[in-house]
């Protein structure tokens, strides 16, 4: 468990008032408070069946650490036969944030 002094210097930063937090979960957190503006992006292609057939969907992940430390994540997708979409989440929770940094490790 975290120390309270440990818990003390995240909650300037981190909404952690309902997390337990772990060694390495503290260990995280400190690495992403000094990681602002960093960014990671993952663009993958696959192949997928509808009712019209075979398409090829491009999707992209990104991930930014914003100023405000918060996570923000974007995904858009296209598919070959011009269907496309997007949406933007923004994550400001202790809890959310480890599960994305330990998803998303080059984001550090």
């Amino acid at each position: 468990m975290a120390s309270k002094e440990e818990r003390d210097y995240l909650a300037q930063y981190i909404d952690i008032s309902n997390a337990r937090l772990s060694d390495n979960d503290v260990s995280l957190l400190n690495d992403f408070i000094n990681n602002i503006g960093s960014h990671f992006e993952r663009t993958t292609s696959y192949d997928g069946w509808s009712s019209d057939g075979r398409y090829t969907r491009t999707a992209t992940n990104e991930y930014i650490i914003e100023s405000d430390y918060t996570i923000t994540h974007n995904y858009s997708y296209n598919d070959d036969d011009g269907q496309g979409g997007s949406y933007s989440t923004s994550y400001s929770e202790a809890r959310d944030i480890i599960n994305i940094l330990k998803a998303v490790p080059e984001l550090l």
